[in-house]
């Protein structure tokens, strides 16, 4: 017998997380990240994250190397014995070091999967597995939202185009940052509601995330490729911003 298809909604009680890519042993954007955990801590479970957070952090960065790349991922879990259980730790970047452009195929998500990064991730890698890409997530009337692990850019001539973030998305940390940015790199940022018929004629679509900064994605069966330049140029200027 088939096993059931995982819920597309997470679940709450299994927390919520962070993922900072860690260059030269520094965090990027760290205090970004910690604050909007300590905002999603807060507002899921009533409980405030002090000191114990930040200590948290520093122990795992002590063992960082200088030459690599690396993932940082802070666990958040509501507990029975303290209000939050605290993990971090450090890992090799993985299939986030690739700069590859990203096939997207769309999976409806009404509502979308809203503002907090949660740890529960079954729905999403069930999508993945079942769509053998990167799942689009939509509205039922093919309004997009965001990327599975990312949130979704179109760049129409100089304009950059992202969804609002209107408590249906991912506020990305990285998506705040080139909103900031875009300008410097002779861009137009633009916070616009987004169809999937003028994702699919914009000039290029661009991901955006922590760990891969930018990148070009495709929608399955479309020419990939576009944007590859542009995303690189987004991804050196967010690095150079936050080292």
């Amino acid at each position: 017998m088939t096993a059931p298809e995982p819920p597309a909604r997470p679940d709450p009680a299994a927390g919520v997380f962070e993922t900072v890519r860690v260059e030269r042993r520094a965090a990027l954007f760290l205090a970004d990240h910690l604050g909007r955990l300590r905002a999603s801590v807060r507002a899921l479970y009533g409980a405030e994250l002090a000191d114990e957070l930040d200590a948290c952090v520093a122990n795992a960065l002590g063992t960082a190397p200088d030459d690599a790349a690396r993932r940082l991922r802070v666990l958040a879990t509501p507990s029975a014995e303290a209000a939050v259980r605290l993990e971090a730790s450090l890992a090799p970047l993985g299939p986030a070091a690739e700069r590859t452009a990203v096939p997207l195929r769309t999976w409806t998500v009404p509502g979308g999967l809203g503002a907090h990064k949660w740890t529960d991730r079954r729905g999403i890698d069930a999508a993945a597995g079942r769509l053998d890409a990167t799942p689009l997530i939509v509205e039922p009337g093919a309004e997009v939202l965001e990327a599975g692990w990312g949130n979704v850019w179109a760049l129409e001539g100089t304009r950059l185009v992202t969804p609002p973030a209107d408590g249906r998305i991912l506020p990305g940390v990285t998506r705040a940052r080139l909103l900031g940015l875009a300008g410097e790199l002779g861009l137009e940022p633009a916070e616009e509601r987004l169809s999937l018929e003028r994702l699919a004629r914009a000039d290029a679509i661009l991901l955006t995330s922590s760990l891969r900064l930018a990148v070009p994605g495709h929608l399955a069966r479309a020419a990939d490729g576009k944007g590859a330049e542009v995303a690189a140029a987004i991804a050196a200027a967010l690095l150079e911003g936050a080292i």
